[in-house]
């Protein structure tokens, strides 16, 4: 199982959607594709499943140039790009029947079953048209799973669905990832900490960070704490600290909580602790996801 971009560059009219990208995924696992809206994510997803073709460079799956043999190339692929839909005239089965026909397998009464009862999918003869937005998604995916494929392309899954829907959808991918190659865009950092191994980040069509998800977050350290106290904050000794500059500043956030800003290295968090262990703490954490900051700074 594997994708690789060799070169790619994409333009749109006068603009360079994509500009020379370049990466090799291989193997089980899921594969983040991280960067805000513009950056060319679902760009790369449309060169990868063949909706648009490349301006230069290449995009193989499995050693297989999509643009040139996409039947044969596409043959180990089954992608969520944009937001489709199931089909509202089918029926839960009838859409999942449809897309197993697509890659030539019939599906039998069994393993409709698994796969509903996997997805948490409503009754097999329910209407399409009648589901909400993210059971229409769970349908969906259910069609791709199906389809029997090894690799899997989405293009932010979770856009729209409500939190409760976007943990079930999670879940899903982090049992999948077991088993298939996922390639997941997304510009939503939680979702990525939680499901991605790997992770690219990628800003004005080109490729600027990528690493595994534990790098990026020891590379990109938070350098802010949020303590939450046994009783009121300790205005007084953080006052002390920022003098003594052991800490740079602190804001009171409630009663009881209050955000510290230091040099983010493990000493002076170790000396943060030290001094206000004494007068309470009941909660300490990391203000920012390691990866929010990598975010944050890359971007810039």
């Amino acid at each position: 199982m594997e994708l690789v971009a060799d070169n790619l560059v994409k333009k749109l009219g006068r603009t360079t959607a994509l500009d020379g990208v370049s990466f090799n995924l291989e193997g089980k696992g899921c594969f983040g594709y991280l960067g805000p809206n513009g950056a060319g994510k679902t760009t790369t997803m449309k060169l990868f499943t063949n909706l648009l073709r490349p301006t230069k460079g290449s995009a193989r799956v499995n050693g297989v140039e999509v643009s040139t043999e996409p039947a044969k190339a596409l043959k180990a692929v089954s992608s969520l790009v944009e937001e489709p839909e199931p089909y509202s005239f089918m029926t839960v089965r009838e859409f999942m029947e449809f897309a197993a026909r697509i890659r030539n397998r019939r599906v039998d009464d069994d393993e409709i079953k698994g796969v509903s009862e996997r997805l948490s999918l409503p009754r097999p003869d329910e209407l399409c048209s009648r589901l909400s937005k993210g059971l229409k998604r769970r349908v969906f995916l259910a069609a791709l799973l199906v389809q029997g494929t090894d690799i899997l392309v989405l293009d932010e899954p979770t856009a729209g669905l409500d939190p409760a829907e976007s943990v079930v959808f999670r879940n899903i991918i982090q049992e999948l990832k077991k088993e298939k190659l996922i390639f997941l865009s997304s510009h939503m950092l939680f979702e990525v900490t939680q499901v991605c191994d790997r992770v690219t980040f990628l800003n004005k069509g080109k490729i600027i960070e990528t690493g595994s998800v534990e790098e990026l977050t020891r590379k990109y350290t938070s350098k802010a704490l949020r303590i939450e106290f046994t009783g009121k904050v300790p205005a007084t000794a953080l006052g002390q600290l920022k003098a003594q500059g052991v800490i740079l500043s602190f804001e009171i956030e409630g009663e009881r909580i209050s955000l510290v800003r230091f040099d983010g290295t493990e000493e002076t968090r170790k000396q943060i602790v030290d001094s206000l262990y004494p007068l309470g703490i009941r909660n300490i954490n990391d203000a920012q996801l390691g990866l929010e900051q990598a975010y944050m700074e890359l971007m810039k």
